[in-house]
């Protein structure tokens, strides 16, 4: 292989000895413009550069679940001083489709509407207070129609269908064939049954979505906006406006949040502002209220799983049988492949010889689901979860010891028959955890003291997860970076990942590259999040890092072996023997003899080396089989364990979470200080899931509680004590100097540990989210009879 091949770049970087950057602490290079208030989010760029200069866009919404739209009247509106336009499906100029897995959804509404808080019309005026006032005398004809709002009704409704095309409520289906499950119930001692029940969840990011755009003379349109994929957003956008994608550029700035929430709605916010701004020709900017935000852009699923699973005395797992349900809402957005995720992670990450799991999108009438942290992955792990408590009481075995009697180790096979033949510490990461916790002892003494206890009690409670990193299936998947070496030694990194609070393109994106060329990390700029940048692919899937990263350590690493030849001839050295460091080439046994990295570049420019490299790797999959779901299901997975201590009121119902313990098994971690903070971020968010967070619906799906006043989410009061996380480096040889994904990990098992605690303290059956003081006054008032 050349020296420049992208898989020996990637075992170069892999094997490493040791490191000088990675892994080390290190301060993002956002840090002090952010926290002085310097850092621009996509709000910024319009006051800042656009104010009195723009149309504000205000939309309208459906107030109906279901209903025909018969037509528009517009002219009170379009009276009102300052309006320049009203625009609806008919002025699309291209193909009124933004469906993402399926082409099931216009941008604006069209034919009928599906939800109540569907986007009808935009409204463009000269100040926001003429925009609102004119989106209130927009008046639509709507025929009212039959709506269904359960999954389960609607699953059954063949006479009202929310797309009558597709001739039944269910969207999609998913399923996993393994081994004979009824054999494996008929060796089983013990069999746990139970129906498992999880709800929507708001993204609540702090920056709603927003999008400015900017047409000039020629037709072309630049667009700043909220979007967790520029080259995505760009897509959309020019089908939208019947341009070719080379007319439409998109550049995200910082974002205040994404959690999945700006990977849907971000393009669709981008394509509003430009829809308006192509068709008046002036700036166009939208920005959400969080009434707004709230009413219209997708939610984590709601979820019924039903779940069997059996054991052997043993202690050993014989079968499943789980169903899966997603209310998908009016459209099926990400619907088909977060319910795949969630059917293929169906088992936990255990060794299970026998399963059957069926999966079913189904559509309602209400605001439909998308991608949030997890991505289908927490309702499933608290069900698989709650299951091995359970099967681990019925058998008398400890809950940990339980899970390592079944866990996966390298060698195993997963739900879907893939073998794992590295990159698998979930099992060190569950001893590690449950020994720093404490956790035998602590198990032991709070089942004690809950036999003697009055109002309050204890629990302790473990959540295992696993998270498969990427794409799923065969769905092709690349990391792409252009990485530039300045005549002055500066280098410059070009990336569509973008910044949203997880510091991939300001924190181990530069660390890589201080890395591989030595250059000192505040003379490494990450230009992020644009559609000049190549096509790197979504921020999501925990991929940020781990994908993301790998364009461009094979971009610095071509850089690196150019230079190395040139600096070997310099210093009579062999290349290999060099070592790049703090701005100086050196032979790794005469430190003192070395030429310094400025002075390297320079030579390389006079004598015609390239120092321009792009970074592309196509990441090899294997194929799957979904017909009986087996085969090849993710490049690789993460792992994460959590521990939690709880306390419960027994007479109040209020659940107090006191600390937590997070274990991760993601590969390199390249950057400990954030890998920190997602850590940390994730579990206050897997709180609030777990117990405040619910989104309340009427009678005709509108949603009642659209703001942070009845929504509630934690405070400060809230967040319990988090240990400093522990790491198992299971480095994976495809990933970023070995990383695998983070951000999602400590969400994942939160729901499951906080509610396996719950059930420890009042030794009752959880199975619903979220455990709300009325859902534990239940359930003590049951314990109580």
């Amino acid at each position: 292989m050349s020296l420049e091949d992208p898989y020996s770049i990637l075992e170069k970087y892999l094997s490493a000895e040791s490191y000088f950057v990675v892994g080390r602490e290190f301060t993002r290079v956002d840090a002090l413009e952010k926290a002085l208030g310097r850092a621009l989010f996509t709000e910024d760029y319009f006051v800042k550069y656009v104010y009195g200069n723009a149309l504000f866009v205000k939309q309208v919404l459906s107030p109906h679940p279901h209903a025909r739209i018969k037509g528009f009247h517009l002219k009170e509106s379009l009276g009102v001083s300052g309006v320049r336009a009203v625009v609806t499906h008919r002025d699309i100029p291209g193909v009124n489709q933004v469906g993402y897995a399926l082409p099931d959804q216009p941008l604006l509404a069209e034919g009928k509407v599906r939800y109540a808080g569907e986007v009808v019309a935009l409204v463009a005026a000269e100040s926001w207070e003429r925009a609102v006032e004119a989106s209130q005398l927009v008046k639509v004809d709507y025929e009212p129609l039959p709506y269904v709002l359960d999954p389960l009704e609607a699953m059954s409704r063949s006479d009202v269908l929310v797309h009558e095309e597709a001739g039944s409520n269910i969207a999609f289906r998913t399923k996993v064939r393994k081994g004979d499950v009824e054999r494996g119930f008929s060796e089983a001692d013990a069999v746990v049954e139970n129906e498992y029940r999880t709800h929507h969840q708001e993204h609540a990011y702090l920056e709603t979505e927003a999008a400015l755009a900017l047409p000039d003379s020629e037709g072309r349109v630049t667009v700043v906006g909220a979007a967790q994929h520029p080259h995505l957003a760009r897509d959309i956008t020019a089908r939208v406006l019947g341009l070719p994608a080379s007319r439409v550029k998109v550049v995200v700035p910082y974002l205040g949040g994404g959690f999945g929430g700006k990977d849907d709605e971000g393009p669709l916010t981008v394509a509003k502002a430009a829809l308006v701004a192509y068709l008046t020709g002036r700036p166009a900017f939208i920005v959400y209220s969080r009434e707004e935000s709230i009413k219209v852009h997708p939610k984590r699923e709601a979820a019924i799983i039903r779940y069997k699973s059996g054991a052997n005395r043993d202690g050993k797992l014989t079968a499943i049988d789980v169903t899966i349900i997603h209310d998908t809402g009016a459209y099926a957005n990400r619907a088909p492949f977060i319910l795949w995720r969630a059917t293929m992670h169906a088992s936990g990450p255990y060794e299970v010889p026998n399963a059957r799991v069926d999966g079913y999108a189904v559509y309602t009438n209400k605001v439909y689901q998308g991608s949030f942290r997890g991505f289908g992955n927490p309702s499933v792990q608290f069900a698989a979860e709650r299951q091995m408590d359970l099967l681990a009481e019925k058998l008398g075995l400890d809950p940990v010891e339980f899970r390592l009697k079944n866990i996966l180790r390298p060698g195993s096979r997963t739900l879907t028959n893939q073998v794992l033949d590295h990159s698998v510490g979930v099992g060190e990461a569950l001893e590690k955890v449950s020994a720093k916790s404490g956790w035998f002892q602590k198990r032991r003494e709070y089942s004690e003291y809950n036999r003697k206890a009055g109002r309050w009690r204890r629990g302790i409670g473990v959540g295992v997860a696993w998270h498969g990193i990427s794409t799923s299936r065969g769905v092709p998947d690349w990391s792409n970076a252009v990485v530039k070496v300045e005549k002055d030694g500066s280098v410059t990194v070009y990336t569509g990942i973008v910044e949203m609070g997880q510091g991939s393109p300001t924190s181990s994106h530069v660390q890589i590259v201080s890395e591989i060329l030595g250059v000192p990390p505040e003379n490494v700029r990450v230009v992020f999040g644009t559609t000049e940048a190549p096509d790197t692919g979504a921020t999501h899937a925990s991929r940020g890092t781990g994908i993301g990263g790998i364009g461009v350590e094979v971009a610095a690493g071509k850089i690196r072996e150019r230079l190395a030849r040139l600096a070997g001839d310099i210093l009579g050295v062999e290349p290999d023997k060099l070592v790049f460091r703090d701005g100086r080439v050196y032979p790794r046994d005469n430190p003192e003899k070395y030429v310094r990295w400025v002075d390297l570049v320079r030579e390389a420019y006079a004598k015609g080396v390239e120092l321009s490299a792009t970074g592309y790797f196509f990441l090899p999959k294997g194929r799957f089989d979904d017909t009986v779901g087996q085969g090849f299901a993710y490049p690789a997975f993460s792992y994460i364990v959590v521990v939690s201590e709880v306390e419960v009121d027994t007479e109040t119902g209020v659940v107090r979470v006191l600390r937590v313990w997070p274990a991760l098994a993601s590969g390199r971690i390249i950057s400990p200080v954030q890998v920190e903070g997602q850590v940390e971020g994730a579990v206050v968010q897997g709180i609030g899931y777990t117990l405040y967070e619910q989104l309340v619906f009427d009678e005709k799906g509108s949603i009642l509680n659209a703001d942070f006043t009845d929504y509630v989410v934690p405070t400060v009061m809230e967040v319990p004590e988090v240990e400093k996380p522990i790491y198992v480096e299971d480095v994976y040889k495809y990933g970023a100097m070995g990383a695998k994904g983070v951000g999602e990990m400590a969400l994942i098992p939160i729901p499951a540990s906080i509610a396996n605690a719950v059930s420890h303290a009042l030794g009752v059956n959880v199975t619903r989210l979220p455990i709300t003081p009325e859902y534990v006054l239940e359930l003590t008032g049951s314990l109580k009879r």
